[in-house]
Order: C-alpha cells, then structure tokens, then sequence
C-alpha cells in the first residue's frame, strides 16, 4: 500500500506537471497546422495565380484594344481588326509548358474563339455546363454584366495531357466596344498536389515528433525515477558526511570551526580554547557572534550567503569583550548540495613580529642603498613591479620625485618596455643586463636593467630587488664604431679594386711627331700622357705634360722636335687583375706617374696616371657625402649623385655585408635630401610654420636598393584658420621643388603619388592624426594594404616633437585593436614564397617576368612581420633589422627566431643587390625579379633553406587572430 501510494505519488505529479502540458501543447500545434497553416499556404498558393492570370488577361485585352484604335482610326475595318486580333490571340500562350491560353466569348454567349476546343467556336453556350452541373459561361455573362471582370472557378477537360476534368480558375473581362469577353484560366490540380504534398508532409513531421516526445518523456520519467532514487541515497550520504566532517574536525591540530548557512555546527578543542568557548557554546553559534571584520560583515561571506575563500584577518572576539587579531584560511566544502566553510584559526602575534623585523630590513636597506652611488631599488613582486624603496641614484637617473614611492615601473617605464620583465624573473630568478629607454623630459636614456627575486622560507615571492646602469655613451660609442667601420670598409674596398675597373683611355703615336701635334692630341683626347712607338712601331716610352712643360716649355724646345726626343722610358707594366693599392706602392716605388696596364694576353689595355688612382677615392661614401654636403646648387648633388651605383657595385663585388650596403645608401639619399630642403627653403624665405619632412617606405625603414622610388610626405603644425591656405601653399610649392629635384637625381616620382608634392600628403598634423586613426578603425584590407608603407615614417627634416606626437598617438590608437592587427597580418601573407608542391624554387610561367621569381615579395614577409610587432609594441625603430633587434632585445622574439630572420634577410638583400648590379652592368634598369640561371647551386640551397624559416614566419603570421592570443 505504501509503494502504491509513492508511486502515485510520484507519477501522478510527473504526469500533471510533464506529460499532459505536453499533449496538450502536440495538440494544439497539430490542430494550428490543419486548420490554419496547410490553408493559408493553399490561399497563398491560389492568389499567386490569380495575380498571374488577371496581368496575362488585361495583356490580352490591350492586344484587342490596339486593333480597336487601327479601326477607329480608318486603317482597318471591324472586320478585319477582328479577324488580326483573333488570330494574334489564338497564338498567345504562357505557362510552365507554354500551353496556356486565352479564349473569347460574346454577350450572347457564344464562343468567338478557342484554340483547343474549336467545336465550340460559333455554338451558343447558354445551356453548356461543366462536369458539376455549373452554367458556367452564364455565370461568366452575368459577371461581367454586373463589375465588368471577375474570377470564375470550375471545372474543365484538360485536353493537351491526358483528358481529365480538373478544377480550373479563370478570369473574365469584358471587351465592350466589341460586345466580346475576353478570359484565361489555370488548372488547379498542382494547387491540390502542393497542398497534398505539405499535409503529407506536416503528418510525418508530426507523427515522428509524437514518437520523439513519447521517447522524451519516457527518457525523463526513467530519469524522474532514478533522481528520486539517488535523492534517497544522498539523505542517506548526507548522514554519512556530516559525521565524516564532524570526525574529519574534531581529529584536526589545528583550530577548526565548520559552518553552514552562517552557523558553526562543529568545533574542535583547539578552536575552543582558543575562542574561549565551550561545544556547546559554539554550538548553532553565528559567524558574526565569534568574528568581526569590516562594517559591512566579514569580507570571507559574499552577499547572498555565498563563501570566497582565501586568507583574511579579522578579529577574534573573546569572552569578557577582548579581541585578538587572528589569521583566517577558508576553505569551501559541499553539504547536502550547499555550500559550507571550514575556518582555520591563526594567531597573527607572529606575523606582527615579523613584520616589525622586515620594516626593520628596510631600515638597513635604506640606510646601505643611500651611501651608493650606483642606482638601486626595490620592487613588489608583481607584473605592475611597484617600488618600495630605492636610493638618490635611482631618482636621479629616472626623473623621478625623490622618495616617491608606490610608483608603478611598468607604468614609468612604458609598458612595452617591462610589459613581460617579472614573467622572466618569475621564471628564471633573475634577469640580467635588459636594455630599456628611459625618456626624462627631452632626454632619452639607455639603461641596463638587472632584477633578482627574492623569496621567503616557503619559496614564496617577497620582492625584486634591482640595479640599473646608464650606458647611453656605450651604445652611442658602439653606433659611431660601426659607422666608421663602414666608412673604412667602404674605403679598404675600393682599394682592394682590380686596376681594370678603373677607368684609364691611352693615346697612341709615331716618335717621329713633332712635340705640338702630340700635345695637340693629347689635349682633344683629354688625356695628360700619350704613348710613343720607335722606328719599329713598338711602343717604347711615354711623353707626358711634365715632360712638355719641364723639357720643352722650360728648355724653350723647338717645337717641331719629335716627340720620341722627351719621352720617358722604360714604360712600367701593371697586370689588370692587380689590385689599386698594389698599384700605388708601384708608382711610390718607381718614382713614376703612369703605369701601362696589360691584360692576360699582353696586350695595353690603359695608362693610369696618379690622378685617377687619386679620383677613386671620390667613390668613397664619406667623400660622397662630403661633396654632396658641399654643393651651392642641385646640379652640383645630382652629378655627384651618379656615382651612388658605382660604389654600390663595389661594395657588392667584395662581398660588403647587407646591413653595410643600405646603410651607405640610407645616409647619402638622405644627404641630398636634406641640401633640397635646404635649397628649397633659401629659394622660398623661412617656413610660415614648423614642419616635418617624412620618409615613408623604404626609406623611412634605411633599406633602399638600387630600384627605388620615393615616398615621402610633410607633417605640418596646426595653425589659426586664417592662415591656413596661405600656409598650405607654402609648403606644397617647396614640396614641389623638392620631389622633382629627387626624380632628377634619380629617385624617380612614385607611381602611386605617394609624395608630399601631393595635397592629399602634405597636411597638418591633425589631420594626420585623422589618417591613421581611420586606417587603424575603418580601414578594409585593401586600404591598408596600400597605406601600409606610412607606418614606417621617419624623420628627415625639421620638427621632431611632430612627429614623435604622431607616433605617441598611433600608439594610443592602436591598443586592443586586435581587427587592425588581424588586417596587417592578412596583407604580409599576400607575398607568397616562390617555392612549388615539392619545395623547389618556383618561377612565374608567362607574362612580362616569365623565368623569374619576385624576391622582394620574400622580403615583404620579414619586413611585414617586423613591421606589425613594433607597431604592436610602441617600437620607435623603423629598419627592419633594427625592429628585429629591439624585439629580441626585449624579449618578445625568441633568439633563434631572430638569429633565423636577420641572416636570411641578409642574404636576401645581398642576392637582391647582385642582381641589380649586375642589371646595371648590362645596361638595364635595376628590378627585384631573380632568374634562376643567375643562381649557383649553393644559392639555391641557401635561399630554399630561407624559404623555409619564413615559411614558418607565415604560419606565424597565419595564427595572429585565429588560434593564437593576440601577442
């Protein structure tokens, strides 16, 4: 009886609560389908064609409309009007199967027309009905009769199928100046198939929906079951566990009290004795009878009852009205499915002690730090790294307030800076010698930075302690080094020349000339020396201008005396494959001013004279710069320009490293750069404004090539409004002046008008600050795929706070703006490495550059990548390579990473820089795209092994907004 009544008990409330809302609802949404969704897609269905049919008609009656006006206007008679429209009509069809048609009555009614059923044409219809006893065309008289036109339904005997009578709904239209009515119809048939079909279809659907419920709730009511089960068995688990806690508390060393809902159900005798409390005291005792913490409550009980745990401090009350201060750890454990806390108690007279002792410690800190004059801090061992202490040094070299403290290093020091720096000392203990910049009003300094953690006895984290060191004069005296490395390696280069590759033309004459036709055509033939042949037609000796003016000039020689009388002999020989230094001590070892230079097969090939071995030196760079840095007007710069590609050439042929090559580069472009500034401005009068001459591009990253064009813009200051045309003007006519006096010394106009000479890029500075903040949060891919460049701008010319406001607000711009970086990295992978299915070098098939593959766009990867991380990460740098230095430098690419992408850059520029010399050579204009031929094996091989570090820089790239957290 009692299992009866719990099984009622149970199903009967599953089957109130459950199954019948279930039924009923199945009911409902079937009876909605029968009675309100299967007719309205019928309706649907049916008003579709009479939408059709009532068009088609009123087509049909304008057919008969035109033959009425061809009558009235006397070019046909009734008849014959008639007659064309009938037969125009009769050939009309339409339909799914082109076998719809229109049929014509009169008011009589007799059938004037009808394409299939002719044996009605001429029969009067009065007494026809159709196959369910309707006077059909007397329905259609008295309809057209009473509103002129309407819809008929009936039935009729399709006869262009298989016969069979069918529903059928037409519309009528009177035709009146004629007495005729004019009507098509359609079949319904395909109405009741559809409607059929969707009935059939809604049952099944509701058939299997009535089979998944069943399941459903057979499923739930097994489950419903087996709940109520497992509910017994938790009552009984539930007994089980409290005296498993009870025990589990009363066994523990320490004081333990356990609560529920707010109250302590069991204690522990150490808890007693230290509350002070007896069990039965604690015993159903409140939390806040035996703690007191903040105003509103303890903070260990959230609102809502729930429990945080952690450690906290509060205070023990005791009886008598004394409170001590105590050390709480909560902890959350499950009873009867809710939540309850079990607090441990500790005495926190210890810990006051030993924090006495470390205020102490900073007292000695203070005190040993203070005397130093070496920079030294102390921070919390955290990601925000506070300082705690640090000495006079330590503010000194920062800026900072002395004695400030509670500062934020991370926030100081710029957060791109340190952002990771206690991840790494977490790591690995300390860190040593990380190079950070420090910027103190309009000084910016470089500091190596050195943190050691330190941890208690527990190894937990106490704080790091620091040391820090100016080195600015260091990494300034390692820039200068390397600059004049370059310049003497550049110089040792051009001596370390073959003599061939110096220029030297030779003239040739019979000894027996007089003296003033071999000066004459010494002089035609600029040359200072001309070669003398004996009796015998060999050359035997060399007449010079010193011997002219010292033996003939001097001695007042007769001028008509043959030259072979003061020649000098014996000629001195040189190979062609020696080298120009060689040559030097040759002549300083001789006593001579020319040297003869023979080939391999003996023959003269030139006469080199001290003068052009001294003219090599004008190939230096710094003689370049010097020259450039010289001249009065541009023609001067653009004739010095010219000999860019020789040195070039120099630098390639003797294997000069990359990094070497655009750097020359870099500093002469940007030499004559500065003098058309300078040139512009003494034209034009002093600038209306402050303003910032840009490079963009490649230039602005220092990595010009041989095959470059310009880009570049102009950053004005923001002035009053009534100035601004004038100021506008202003600079884009100096703007003008510059980029053409570019293209003239071969730095030709950029396609793409890329150029401050351009209105559009010669703008002040909030408008710039416009530009990029749209292409940082609306630009489309392809925008920023060609604007891309403009985020590697640098400085040439004029107001660097311009520029370094521009960039500070880039910086600003683009944090969280993780589209931004999902677009830029989306653009570096448009570059696609030249390389096929099995790993080989591919090369482009057809077109302009057939044979050939692209290895800028192997560049554009790198320069893409690096490009994105120091936008990123606030990196002021702008060379590539620079970029990629400062990334490791900080920590944010790894060693091997960096060590892989600057030796392949290397490598790609170098191959790049042989190739356009060697287009050079040919005559051709220097490009980027590399013929397989032009490659040894060696080559080959180094650049697939290239591809392959790059092709993992893609997969990089690839991941950026997809399965890797934005940096």
């Amino acid at each position: 009886m009692v299992l009866l009544k719990r099984f009622i008990h149970v199903w009967g409330r599953f089957f109130i609560s459950i199954v019948l809302p279930t039924f009923i609802a199945l009911l409902l949404t079937i009876s909605a389908l029968y009675l309100v969704i299967i007719p309205a897609f019928e309706k649907s269905f049916v008003d579709g064609k009479k939408a059709m049919i009532l068009e088609l008609t009123k087509s049909a009656w304008g057919v008969l409309d035109f033959y009425r006006q061809q009558e009235e206007a006397g070019l046909l008679s009734r008849m014959e009007a008639q007659q064309r429209a009938l037969a125009l009509i009769k050939t009309m069809r339409y339909g799914e199967d082109n076998r719809d048609y229109f049929w014509i009555t009169n008011s009589v009614p007799v059938m004037v027309m009808h394409p299939y059923s002719e044996e009605l044409v001429g029969v009067d219809l009065t007494s026809f009905r159709d196959a369910q006893g309707k006077q059909l065309f007397v329905e259609i008289k008295r309809t057209v009769e009473q509103q002129n036109s309407g819809f008929i339904d009936y039935s009729w005997n399709r006869k262009y199928a298989e016969e069979m009578v069918v529903p059928k709904l037409s519309f009528v239209k009177r035709f009146a100046p004629w007495d005729w009515v004019i009507g098509t119809g359609v079949f319904l048939d395909d109405v009741e198939n559809k409607t059929a079909e969707i009935s059939g279809r809604l049952s099944r659907m509701s058939l299997a929906a009535v089979a998944l419920l069943t399941l459903i709730l057979f499923y739930v009511g097994r489950q419903s079951y087996l709940s109520e089960k497992q509910r017994n068995h938790a009552q009984r688990e539930l007994v089980k566990s409290r005296l498993k806690y009870k025990r589990l508390v009363e066994t523990a060393t320490d004081p333990l009290l356990m609560f529920f809902e707010g109250r302590c159900i069991y204690s522990n005798k150490p808890a007693q004795g230290v509350t002070g409390l007896s069990a039965e005291e604690l015993d159903a005792i409140a939390v806040g009878k035996i703690f007191s913490g903040t105003e509103n409550g303890l903070p260990f009980f959230a609102a809502g009852g729930r429990i945080e745990e952690g450690r906290y401090t509060a205070n023990l009350l005791k009886p008598g009205g004394e409170s001590i201060e105590v050390q709480l750890s909560i902890s959350k454990i499950a009873l009867d499915g809710r939540e309850a806390a079990v607090i441990s108690i500790k005495d926190n007279s210890s810990t006051k002690l030993m924090e006495r002792e470390l205020d102490e410690s900073r007292e000695k800190y203070r005190q040993l730090t203070s005397r130093l004059n070496i920079p030294i801090f102390r921070a919390e061992a955290n990601r925000q790294l506070k300082l705690l202490e640090a000495n006079r040094a330590f503010y000194e070299l920062t800026g900072l307030e002395e004695g400030a403290s509670n500062i934020s290093l991370r926030d100081t020091f710029g957060r791109h800076d340190i952002a990771n720096l206690y991840d790494l000392v977490a790591e690995e203990g300390f860190l040593k010698n990380r190079i950070i910049r420090l910027q103190h009003e309009d000084v910016i300094r470089s500091v190596s930075l050195s943190l050691v953690l330190t941890k208690n006895a527990l190894g937990e984290a106490l704080y790091c302690d620091g040391i820090m060191e100016d080195v600015s004069e260091e990494i300034r005296r390692e820039e200068d080094r390397e600059k004049l490395i370059v310049e003497l390696q550049t110089s040792l280069l051009f001596l370390n020349q073959p003599v061939r590759h110096v220029r030297g033309d030779f003239l040739v004459c019979d000894g027996s000339l007089p003296i003033y036709q071999a000066a004459k055509l010494m002089k035609e033939g600029r040359s200072s020396s001309i070669l003398v042949k004996n009796a015998a037609g060999e050359v035997a000796g060399i007449a010079t201008d010193m011997a002219l003016r010292e033996q003939v000039v001097a001695e007042m020689m007769d001028y008509a005396t043959p030259v072979i009388e003061v020649m000098s002999t014996p000629l001195i020989f040189i190979e062609g494959s020696a080298l120009i230094f060689e040559a030097v001590m040759l002549m300083e070892e001789k006593g001579v001013k020319h040297l003869v230079v023979k080939d391999e097969a003996g023959e003269i090939v030139s006469v080199l004279s001290n003068e052009d071995l001294l003219n090599v030196h004008r190939y230096s760079s710094a003689f370049l710069v010097n020259e450039i840095n010289d001249a009065t007007d541009t023609s001067g710069i653009v004739a010095s320009h010219v000999r860019l590609p020789r040195i070039i050439k120099s630098l390639v042929d003797s294997g000069a490293h990359a990094r070497n090559i655009t750097r020359i580069t870099s500093m002469i472009s940007e030499a004559v750069l500065l003098k058309f500034i300078e040139f512009a401005i003494r034209e034009m009068g002093e600038p209306p404004a402050r303003f910032a001459f840009i490079c963009l591009g490649s230039e602005g990253r220092e990595e010009q090539t041989l095959a470059t064009d310009q880009d570049n813009a102009l950053i004005y200051e923001d002035v009053e409004e009534d100035r601004q045309e004038q100021v506008n003007s202003y600079f884009l006519k100096m703007s003008e002046k510059i980029c053409a006096w570019l293209d003239q010394a071969g730095y030709v106009l950029c396609k793409g008008e890329v150029m401050a000479m351009n209105p559009r890029w010669c703008r002040p500075l909030s408008i710039w600050k416009e530009y990029f903040s749209t292409w940082i949060t609306e630009a489309k891919p392809q925008d920023l795929l060609e604007v891309s460049i403009f985020f590697d701008f640098r400085c040439m010319y004029g107001e660097k706070r311009l520029v370094t406001e521009l960039r500070e607000h880039i910086g600003r711009r683009v944090e969280n703006r993780d589209a931004f970086f999902y677009q830029l990295a989306q653009n570096a992978l448009l570059f696609k490495l030249p390389l096929d299915f099995f790993g080989n070098i591919s090369v482009e098939s057809g077109g302009e550059h057939a044979n050939t593959f692209n290895i800028k766009h192997v560049i554009a990867l790198i320069v893409g990548y690096a490009r994105l991380y120091a936008i990123n990460f606030g990196l002021e740098e702008t060379n590539t390579l620079q970029r990629l230095d400062r990334l490791r430098l900080r920590g944010f690419i790894s060693k091997e990473l960096h060590k892989d992408l600057t030796e392949g850059y290397n490598y790609l520029m170098q191959i790049r820089f042989m190739h356009q010399v060697k287009r050079l050579d040919q005559g051709l204009e220097p490009d980027n795209h590399i013929f397989l031929e032009e490659l040894n094996y060696m080559e080959k091989n180094a650049l697939k092994n290239i591809f392959g570090h790059v092709g993992a820089l893609q997969k990089k790239l690839s991941a950026i907004g997809k399965v890797e957290i934005f940096f």
